[in-house]
């Protein structure tokens, strides 16, 4: 249903039938490129894969923590060579949202799409008020999973505005 069509101030996400709400909060159901079922164990074996190398190849600190929950913990992996000033990188891969877990203003579960892309926004107004320059891209042909793994890939648009921003004279 087009939101022009809805009763004046009835969210979206009223509308939808329970099955409806469970396909847009969930981001395997929304890959093309393999089966629902396949994404999440192929994703979380090439993570393990890529964190083992990590770990065995980088000097890193492991499972700092970021917050004061259990779960609030980061990886952080060094350049080779020491440096007074070396380049930072932040990645910050959302998670999903079932369950009930992430509302939206009237505590119902909220428009995924909105939800992003305000968050998004606010985490980068965040950052330009404390000083930090901060961009937002958005990224067309990629999904939950694939957007992670494309990393790896030094030709992809996301590696390389990565690449740009840590070494600009490249």
């Amino acid at each position: 249903m087009a939101a022009s069509t809805l009763p004046a101030g009835e969210p979206p996400w009223k509308t939808l039938s329970a099955e409806e709400l469970e396909k847009q909060y969930s981001p395997s159901r929304w890959v093309i490129r393999m089966k629902a079922e396949e994404v999440v164990s192929t994703f979380v074996r090439a993570g393990s894969q890529a964190t083992r190398k990590a770990r065995a190849t980088r000097r890193n600190q492991l499972d700092v923590p970021y917050g004061d929950g259990e779960g609030e913990k980061m990886d952080i992996y060094f350049p080779d060579e020491d440096s007074k000033a070396f380049p930072l990188f932040l990645f910050f891969h959302g998670g999903y949202w079932q369950s009930g877990r992430r509302t939206g203003p009237d505590g119902g579960p909220g428009d995924p799409q909105r939800c992003v892309s305000t968050e998004a926004v606010s985490k980068q107004r965040t950052l330009h008020r404390v000083g930090l320059k901060a961009s937002l891209q958005e990224l067309p042909d990629v999904d939950h999973f694939d957007i992670v793994e494309n990393l790896t890939r030094e030709d992809h648009a996301l590696t390389q505005i990565i690449l740009k921003t840590i070494f600009p004279t490249l």
